[in-house]
């Protein structure tokens, strides 16, 4: 799938819309708190407030797609979030004539997806042992792309993840893991699982990023997906077009952030 290894300039922006936070993190691409692809197992607007809304835009590019999220995320206290993401994925013209060897009356050159999601940290972290956080993500896809692959249109994924914030240098050194357990095809916008692939998968992501300020973050992350899930549809797509290049696989992800 020619959406590319290295997403870069992923841009994540919260802006705190009720009583100011203690701290405030950017919003991952499917609404949680975290930096541009992975969430983190700190509450995005950690405060003495019962609920801290804020309201988010990200904007992705590779040069081919680009990918826009909007939403709210509802941070409660400093123990969970809660939040809508809506994306909207433009999608070339390469893509959707290949897409048409499976469905010639396709007729669209978009994705739009609806992500409803919360994430609870289980423990706050001490000392040199990170905080901790589970998290749920339902997906709602429009159908036609999903239905041309051969994929599910919704799909619930689950995650883990732990976070620490560490001394270093003078100042502090942040490092996040997460796993995975999930059908989604690249976050869901192609649809979940495939013909013969309908099963969860386990999938993992890293976060490092240094404090440069005592506010200000620079980093970057790691992302991997079931890239098996669409091999069928690759080769029956291979099959009807004669074109053996056509390559469906999913690549993993990486990003640069600033925070």
């Amino acid at each position: 799938m020619s959406i590319k290894h290295w997403i870069l300039g992923t841009a994540a922006l919260a802006v705190a819309v009720s009583a100011p936070a203690a701290w405030s993190l950017p919003i991952m691409l499917e609404g949680a708190g975290g930096g541009g692809i992975n969430p983190w197992a700190l509450i995005s607007n950690g405060g003495k407030s019962l609920v801290t809304p804020a309201v988010f835009g990200t904007y992705v590019t590779t040069g081919n797609y680009n990918l826009f999220s909007t939403g709210v995320n509802l941070s409660i206290a400093n123990y969970a979030e809660i939040y809508y993401d809506h994306q909207y994925l433009g999608l070339p013209s390469s893509l959707t004539n290949v897409l048409g060897g499976l469905n010639s009356s396709l007729g669209v050159n978009s994705i739009e997806q609806n992500i409803i999601g919360a994430k609870v940290q289980v423990y706050p972290g001490s000392g040199m042992i990170p905080a901790i956080a589970l998290g749920i993500n339902g997906h709602f896809v429009n159908k036609t792309i999903p239905n041309a692959l051969g994929a599910n249109t919704n799909g619930v994924s689950f995650y883990g993840t732990a976070t620490g914030i560490y001394p270093l240098a003078g100042s502090n050194l942040l490092l996040s893991g997460d796993i995975y357990i999930t059908k989604a095809n690249y976050l869901g916008l192609l649809g979940f699982g495939g013909p013969g692939h309908r099963g969860y998968t386990v999938q993992g992501g890293v976060s490092a990023g240094y404090f440069v300020a005592k506010d200000v973050v620079i980093g970057a992350e790691w992302r991997s997906f079931p890239g098996g899930n669409l091999s069928e549809t690759q080769a029956a797509l291979r099959t009807e077009t004669s074109n053996s290049g056509i390559n469906l696989g999913q690549s993993d992800w990486y990003d640069g952030f600033v925070a």
